[in-house]
């Protein structure tokens, strides 16, 4: 008999799933798989093509292959398809025919007219062939019979066994409680019959069935860079395709991706006569993930570095160090979050975004994951959690955090709550570290729940403040330039006045005093400095600089880096920040 590792070497290109399977069948540990995730993509086989899960199952697990066992008798499995909308079939007339010879053609007719009936009806069929045993003789054998086991293959199992199924039969609950006692039953536990229920999301199945002890949930992953890179070869061989780069420049552009996506991303570069490259993959990756995860995931347009950002020199020092990290091989020194707190329209994800396109990383912001239904934020969170762990290099940024991430304070909701579950468990999962680094963006850094802000998580926290000595005059000057407007035009007084003037400005009121000198000056016809303090003195911000005040406390409270102190706080004590954040937080209240 062949062992394990011999046959794995054997059949390299199986996917690790289809492992998984196999050896928790054949120790007998279970016998009822629950499959999810990437369900609806392409799979290898051993003849060299690539087909459906559902051909798959049946081509590479249920049909026997003596690569695995030469010993094992060939006698394949009565194979049986039940599907929600066109009930139940028998892909092979020949396995129709032996159970009609069996039990008789009535009977067999009869169940599938039960089982077009509605869902309920269709698990009590499934589970009454199965308890059958359909006996045949083994060829070149007088008198002796073996037995043909069942396997039986249950498309849609959100619609079969569904989460949101109660206990009466109205809302699901019968079909449930069906297959409760079906993958309970003794009998079936220990025969050699199999039953792999697909569904696109665990979440989506009823935990009555998740929970069961023979039935094993099996998580199908989208393709890493190795399968991706081998059906690339595979496609370039068989479609009309070419490429002037190597195909792992391929196979990294075309991350997150399933490989179905990428045959269709083939045919479109066929279709236009173009050669196939990173960038065509790479652009058409993030289109196609953006359409599959409906608005849940976006991906911005990273078209500037560092030398857009004006000022910030002591954030942006400290980023180059976690950049060095981050394009090295070591995981262990690379950051797995960053916490970014900082006062409203004080450039925190513009600086953040310029970070990802210097370390080269793909940036990611995730929205809307909350949905309307029940369960729907678990299934939304599974399939954005699917896209992610395919990704190399992704930089996850989750702006307005304290509103958008939950937590588990008393009043949160359970969804918030399960949501704030599953992200940590993300971050804190190892295989994740070096290939995703989560930047979570707040002004509220203070409700945010400790266990997502502490070592291991989002353990850096690196604020963002407003500029102060070269930097402000820095930026200043980047301003004014927008406007066509030189600060080495203003006389020593006038550059005091001026600098006196913008003392309760934040950033984001510059954009606006831009837009008002540019008017100036298309009525004018050009700005001179007297024109320019008119304007500034004329415009009035609005009145929140206590609430800027407050929020760039919170900054310093949560700042991990003296180095990244503006001067003005650098010598207080967390007590006398915290002080002051009390006094603030009772005058607002």
């Amino acid at each position: 008999m062949t062992t394990k590792r011999n046959a794995r070497e054997e059949n390299p290109h199986r996917p690790e799933f289809a492992w998984k399977i196999k050896d928790k069948f054949e120790s007998s540990e279970s016998n009822v798989f629950l499959l999810h995730g990437n369900t609806s993509d392409i799979h290898p086989v051993a003849s060299g093509e690539y087909v459906h899960l559902v051909d798959f199952l049946i081509k590479d697990l249920i049909i026997p292959d003596k690569r695995d066992d030469p010993q094992k008798s060939s006698v394949p499995r009565i194979i049986i398809i039940y599907d929600p909308a066109t009930g139940i079939e028998f892909p092979s007339a020949i396995d129709r025919q032996l159970v009609a010879r069996e039990l008789g053609e009535d009977r067999v007719r009869e169940w599938l007219t039960r089982a077009s009936v509605d869902v309920a009806s269709a698990c009590q069929c499934l589970w009454e062939l199965s308890r059958n045993n359909i006996v045949v003789p083994v060829e070149g054998t007088e008198g002796k019979t073996i037995q043909r086991d069942f396997a039986i293959i249950i498309r849609y199992g959100e619609a079969v066994a569904p989460a949101s199924a109660g206990v009466f039969p109205d809302s699901g609950g019968l079909s449930v409680i069906t297959l409760e006692k079906w993958f309970s039953d003794a009998g079936f536990a220990g025969s050699n019959n199999i039953v792999f229920m697909i569904s696109e999301t665990l979440t989506g199945l009823s935990d009555r069935i998740v929970d069961l002890p023979f039935c094993t949930p099996i998580r199908i992953d989208r393709p890493n860079a190795e399968e991706r890179g081998r059906y690339i070869d595979w496609l370039l061989e068989k479609e009309e395709a070419t490429t002037a780069v190597p195909t792992s420049h391929l196979a990294f552009s075309s991350a997150g991706l399933s490989l179905l996506s990428i045959r269709h991303l083939f045919q479109y570069g066929s279709y236009l006569g173009t050669s196939i490259s990173p960038e065509l993959i790479f652009n058409k990756t993030k289109e196609i993930i953006e359409k599959e995860l409906e608005g849940h995931i976006e991906f911005p347009h990273l078209g500037y570095g560092f030398e857009k950002v004006i000022g910030a020199s002591k954030l942006r020092k400290k980023l180059e160090e976690l950049r060095t990290f981050l394009l090295g091989d070591d995981p262990e020194l690379m950051p797995v979050g960053i916490l970014v707190p900082g006062a409203n329209g004080v450039g925190k994800t513009y600086i953040y975004k310029a970070f990802a396109k210097e370390c080269g990383w793909v940036a990611v912001i995730l929205k809307n994951i909350r949905g309307p239904y029940v369960g729907q934020t678990e299934k939304n969170w599974e399939r954005i959690r699917s896209v992610l762990e395919a990704m190399s290099n992704v930089m996850v940024m989750y702006d307005e955090a304290d509103t958008e991430i939950g937590g588990r304070g008393a009043r949160t909701h359970d969804v918030d709550r399960r949501l704030f579950g599953n992200i940590l468990r993300m971050m804190s999962e190892s295989r994740n570290r070096g290939k995703i680094v989560w930047v979570i963006i707040t002004a509220r850094p203070d409700r945010l729940e400790p266990d997502i802000k502490r070592s291991g998580r989002a353990g850096e926290h690196l604020p963002v403040f407003d500029n102060e000595g070269a930097d402000k005059e820095d930026f200043l000057q980047y301003v004014m330039r927008r406007a066509g407007f030189d600060l080495a035009q203003f006389c020593d007084e006038q550059k005091k006045t001026f600098f006196e003037s913008i003392e309760d400005y934040y950033p984001a009121d510059f954009d606006h005093l831009v837009t008002e000198l540019k008017r100036r000056k298309f009525l004018e016809g050009k700005l001179t400095p007297a024109l320019v303090l008119d304007e500034v003195k004329d415009f009035i911000p609005p009145d929140v600089a206590r609430q800027r005040e407050f929020q760039e406390l919170l900054a310093v409270l949560e700042c991990t880096s003296r180095e990244l102190l503006p001067d003005k706080y650098a010598e207080l004590s967390r007590e006398e920040v915290q002080a002051r954040i009390n006094e603030i937080r009772m005058g607002m209240e």
